[in-house]
């Protein structure tokens, strides 16, 4: 069992409505989304937070274990807006590198700021849904809905595949990081390459036990828990 379903089936706001559940945490996600204003989206954020934690009491350890990974990921791809090259040491932070210079500008920091507490906000108003509500009642939600069954199958199996993912990724980097793996940069760089390359072979393996799974449930394209 994954761990979202543990906690998504043991929570104290597991028999709350589920529809009221999705369309308040889908909204807020929305907000994070739309609005470009950081206070909004730090509010949420926040306000996610203490909801799963404190009412919906998910231990705050297991829940900063599971924000972790994808914490790793923003990171590594934020590098990509904060950081920059030029000729001229224009930044408030840089390193020179031969003849030019590595750093970041005011306005990157900014912007990297900015991205940063959309994508928690986003997250956390997920991760809210996910932990509180378990997979069978979303999927009640969906039949309520009259969502196509085919639509339904594929939103569960997506659902599936991103936990997955981040379950996967959260044991790997952890046994990288008991190994050191992240105390320099080489390291870093080549525990994320081994991450990448161990990431790709678990899912594989992952997805054949979860197909294994689904045929000796005798499933035909729809799912029943709903029902």
């Amino acid at each position: 069992m994954l761990l979202i379903d543990k906690y998504a089936y043991t929570n104290r706001l597991k028999d709350f409505n589920p529809m009221a559940k999705m369309i308040f945490a889908i909204g807020a996600l929305i907000l994070a989304i739309t609005i470009e204003n950081s206070y909004v989206n730090l509010m949420v954020f926040l306000l996610m937070i203490c909801l799963t934690i404190f009412v919906a009491k998910i231990p705050i350890n297991r829940y900063f274990k599971i924000l972790i990974v994808p914490i790793i990921f923003l990171t590594i791809s934020g590098i990509t807006i904060l950081l920059s090259i030029s000729n001229e040491d224009v930044f408030i932070w840089s390193i020179k590198i031969s003849n030019k210079y590595l750093g970041f500008t005011y306005k990157s920091l900014i912007e990297f700021f900015k991205l940063t507490i959309r994508v928690l906000a986003s997250i956390s108003s997920t991760l809210f849904l996910t932990l509180t509500t378990p997979l069978n009642h979303m999927i009640g939600v969906f039949k309520k809905l009259k969502m196509p069954n085919i639509v339904i199958e594929l939103l569960v199996l997506i659902y599936r595949s991103i936990f997955i993912f981040l379950e996967e990724s959260k044991d790997i980097i952890m046994a990288q990081e008991l190994r050191f793996g992240y105390t320099s940069i080489k390291n870093t760089y080549r525990s994320i390459s081994l991450l990448i390359k161990s990431l790709l072979i678990a899912l594989l393996i992952r997805f054949q036990d979860m197909q294994i799974s689904l045929e000796t449930r005798l499933y035909r394209g729809e799912f029943k828990t709903g029902d």
